[in-house]
């Protein structure tokens, strides 16, 4: 269990059989009813580097390296995308540009050279 919950057997249990009724108990020794205070020292255990053998820790280190190099791909594409769309969203506002260029140049009469 992650946080130290024991799973507490009852003798007629034995440990052995599965129970007929679903009835698990569980138990922390900071886990008192009325003694709330005790709640803030059940902490979630921690895997500390030092008790992996040495190829899980490395395996560890290779799964982070490749995430870290993923993210960073992705963050790349993610910001040729937001540039891609900033352009998109721009183009419309580019055409109505052009568009009333090319109106007031015929409404003044210029003439385009070919």
């Amino acid at each position: 269990m992650p946080y130290g919950f024991r799973k507490v057997l009852h003798l007629e249990q034995g440990g052995l059989v599965k129970p007929e009724k679903d009835d698990t108990e569980f138990q922390h020794p900071f886990f008192l009813r009325g003694q709330e205070r005790l709640l803030e020292n059940i902490k979630r255990k921690v895997t500390s580097v030092s008790s992996l053998k040495p190829e899980e820790a490395r395996l560890r280190q290779d799964s982070v390296a490749r995430l870290l190099a993923d993210m960073h791909a992705m963050r790349g594409r993610q910001d040729s995308l937001d540039s891609r769309l900033l352009t998109m969203k721009r183009f419309p506002q580019l055409i109505q540009f052009l568009i009333s260029l090319v109106q007031s140049n015929r409404i003044l009469g210029v003439k385009r050279k070919m």
